[in-house]
């Protein structure tokens, strides 16, 4: 038995020496030269743009709150949440009715007033010109008497005239005298009581005009044409003057305040493309920047910008929607996805490229993004082979397997 055993002794000792060969070989040697699978895109030209990304919540750039002008009792809803307003004719743009009652009462007393005035101020108007008549026919009368003074004068120098017919030429001009006196009295009092007369009437056309424009609150009338978003108004229920009744905002007026970094707010202006869009709208939308705020917001450091939106389906006020600024485009730009572009904090900016087989680390320098692509603006060739997958396990000069994509 021991002759048998000795032989199979003998080979597990020389199996288990050092340096001893393996059915295997060396696993770390087989390692070493499997070369790394990855996969490549080329690189293209197009179109690239610089965009700034930012969100907001749509508004109506046309909005109306209406509050009651006056206190009073809802007699009419005519408008309710969700209801069209405006179009044709006056009426379209009525919102509520107030109680009118007591208004068109006092519309009708001050008419009634203001006739009276009015009335008034034409007897004072003839009370004038009655006046102006008098004084015109006093002065006639104290010419006559004047004249006729004057002759009996001489004749008493000379003896034609007796001393009684000059005492009573002389009082005949003293009464015309007088007589114009009064009259001229009496045509300043009948201009003084036309003044009067006609501050009343302007007065009363004032208590007119507030009756009426009383009358007129009571008729809760939008401005704008547009739609019912805010309905606070009951059919019988009693409001205060102040109290918010009706928001009317028109759909098709939209904007959006939206906030930019201060320092790509340099960038934004009118010529500016923006495109719109939410997760709730089927498609998206364009919009165009009209205002940027010449100050920056302290709290937030950002920059209010005004953008117009493009009415479209699903857009309305209210929406939370997405928007992207573009500040930059620029054609025929050589871009690559982004995922090929690593970064190296001492370096910078690389990316690997197939060579015969291995892996070729390069220095790029990028340029604009444009949704998953970058540009390469230095540092890549158009026809190279750009790794996409598997990157970020090469080194410079590894053996490489393409594999399909």
């Amino acid at each position: 038995m021991k002759s048998r055993l000795l032989p199979l002794l003998l080979a597990l000792a020389a199996c288990n020496r050092p340096g001893a060969a393996t059915p295997e070989g060396d696993g770390k040697e087989k390692r070493e030269t499997l070369p790394l699978p990855v996969r490549t895109v080329a690189p293209v030209r197009g179109e690239v743009a610089a965009v700034i990304q930012t969100q907001a919540t749509l508004e109506s750039d046309r909005r109306a709150d209406l509050a009651a002008e006056i206190e009073g009792r809802v007699e009419q809803r005519l408008r309710d949440l969700g209801d069209r307003v405006g179009g044709e004719g006056a009426d379209s743009l009525l919102l509520a009715r107030l109680e009118r009652r007591e208004l068109a009462l006092a519309t009708k007393e001050a008419a009634v007033r203001l006739r009276e005035k009015q009335v008034r101020i034409e007897e004072q108007g003839l009370a004038r010109g009655q006046a102006e008549r008098d004084v015109e026919q006093a002065r006639v009368l104290l010419a006559e008497a004047t004249s006729v003074l004057a002759r009996t004068t001489s004749g008493t120098t000379d003896g034609t005239i007796s001393r009684e017919e000059h005492e009573r030429a002389t009082f005949a001009k003293r009464l015309a005298e007088s007589r114009l006196l009064s009259s001229e009295t009496a045509l300043a009092k009948a201009e003084v009581a036309l003044r009067l007369a006609a501050i009343a009437v302007e007065e009363a056309e004032v208590a007119l005009a507030r009756a009426e424009e009383g009358e007129r609150k009571a008729l809760v009338r939008s401005p704008i044409a547009g739609v019912v978003t805010l309905c606070n108004v009951r059919e019988g229920e009693r409001v205060r003057m102040g109290d918010l009744l009706y928001r009317v905002e028109d759909p098709r007026s939209l904007v959006v305040y939206a906030q930019v970094p201060a320092r790509e707010a340099a960038r934004v202006g009118e010529k500016n493309e923006v495109v719109v869009g939410s997760s709730a709208a089927p498609t998206a939308t364009s919009g165009k920047v009209v205002l940027v705020a010449p100050t920056i917001e302290r709290e937030s450091g950002t920059v209010r910008c005004k953008i117009v939106v493009e009415p479209a389906q699903g857009f309305r006020p209210g929406l939370f929607v997405n928007l992207r600024i573009i500040v930059e485009r620029r054609a025929g730009a050589l871009v690559v996805p982004k995922r090929c572009v690593l970064h190296d904090g001492d370096e910078g900016t690389y990316l690997f490229t197939i060579d015969e087989g291995k892996a070729v680390r390069r220095l790029v320098r990028t340029g604009l993004e444009s949704g998953d692509g970058v540009e390469i603006a230095d540092g890549l060739d158009e026809g190279a082979a750009v790794v996409i997958e598997g990157q970020d396990t090469l080194t410079h000069g590894a053996a490489v397997e393409i594999r399909a994509s």
